[in-house]
């Protein structure tokens, strides 16, 4: 009975599951130590140990997932999620991954996967490095331990990227990779931005139609009739890697715009902490009041004037302010208007 079923599990795709976090790929940089276990973490070294499990067990029908730059501490990622779906429609037999951290480091959603969901689908979990074996029940054992580690691990990384980050800020430096539009990074030293003149053109001229009393809307359809191109389709024209798909070259948002004119750094400065992950496990962003931010002065050349951009919020605020107004008007005007229709058929229903 047990030669069938293992010979039902080989029918199906064996899926390879690979998985580089960032964190994985930044610690290549620290250190001769680190950068050994991250060329061991690499999804390069990932595939070839896992295809060379499957070769020497006999795992003929098999399918690379890989996800690559995502945290082991969500299971929300595109090819483990695909994976997943196919294992439901009954598609894949076994998982096998180099090891356990690879497949996740979340522990309940780890157990819930390889303890629960894939035995009652009848789904074989394999960890080459911790000798797991979900099918005949080797290194089971000990699973529930490696996660709670992996988990452990995770917390303690997020902790020390949190305390690298305010060091840095301490010490005046700018604490997102994120460049602002309008600028790029400096060839020689790639902590400094500078100036990208032909964005940063594009960005005077958003904060020039605020000032003439334009709202984000207005901007965005004034710069899409004159062909000005987005953000990313700029990135792209230049040869720039940007992660958003060009959808339209010329098609701004209302979203990109505002962003345009909230960004203080236009000034010349640097702003850090505007927002962060909830947790190491949530990864949901929050965004911090202004009170909390960290304004670094002085740290590039600016593109916009800091009198400029207090005339621009000073306009934007009063238009918020004549917009809230009229909501309360059309409600009131909407509110009174109810009451007297329903007066009214009141009155009709009598007679």
């Amino acid at each position: 009975m047990a030669k069938k079923a293992e010979k039902n599990i080989n029918e199906k795709i064996t899926a390879l599951y690979c998985r580089l976090s960032v964190d994985d790929i930044k610690d290549k940089d620290k250190d001769k130590d680190n950068n050994k276990d991250s060329e061991s973490n690499s999804i390069t070294n990932q595939k070839q140990i896992l295809s060379d499990y499957a070769k020497k067990h006999g795992y003929k029908n098999t399918m690379f997932f890989v996800d690559d730059g995502i945290s082991g501490t969500t299971f929300d990622r595109p090819d483990f999620q695909r994976m997943e779906r196919m294992i439901e429609t009954g598609e894949i037999g076994t998982v096998i991954v180099k090891d356990l951290s690879r497949f996740g480091r979340e522990h309940i959603l780890f157990d819930h996967y390889t303890q629960v969901l894939y035995p009652s689908l009848g789904v074989n979990f394999i960890s080459i490095q911790e000798n797991v074996e979900t099918i005949s029940g080797k290194g089971t054992e000990m699973m529930p331990f490696h996660n709670l580690f992996n988990e452990w691990y995770a917390s303690q990384t997020s902790k020390k990227v949190r305390q690298v980050w305010k060091s840095k800020s301490d010490n005046g430096e700018r604490v997102s990779p994120t460049v602002a539009f309008g600028y790029k990074k400096d060839k020689d030293n790639p902590k400094q931005w500078v100036i990208d003149e032909p964005a940063a053109e594009v960005v005077r001229y958003i904060y020039q139609l605020a000032l003439e009393g334009l709202g984000v809307t207005k901007i965005a359809r004034r710069l899409e009739r004159e062909e000005i191109l987005t953000p990313t389709a700029y990135y792209s024209a230049i040869g720039r890697k940007t992660r958003n798909p060009i959808t339209t070259s010329y098609r701004w948002s209302e979203n990109s715009i505002e962003k345009i004119l909230n960004n203080l750094q236009y000034t010349g400065c640097t702003v850090n902490f505007k927002s962060s992950t909830v947790s190491y496990k949530v990864h949901k962003r929050v965004s911090f009041s202004e009170d909390d931010w960290v304004v670094i002065p002085n740290t590039q050349e600016p593109i916009i004037d800091m009198d400029t951009w207090e005339r621009v919020q000073e306009k934007k605020n009063t238009v918020a302010e004549i917009l809230q107004r009229a909501e309360k008007v059309y409600f009131r005007d909407w509110f009174i208007a109810e009451i007297v229709a329903q007066d009214y058929i009141s009155v009709q229903q009598k007679v």
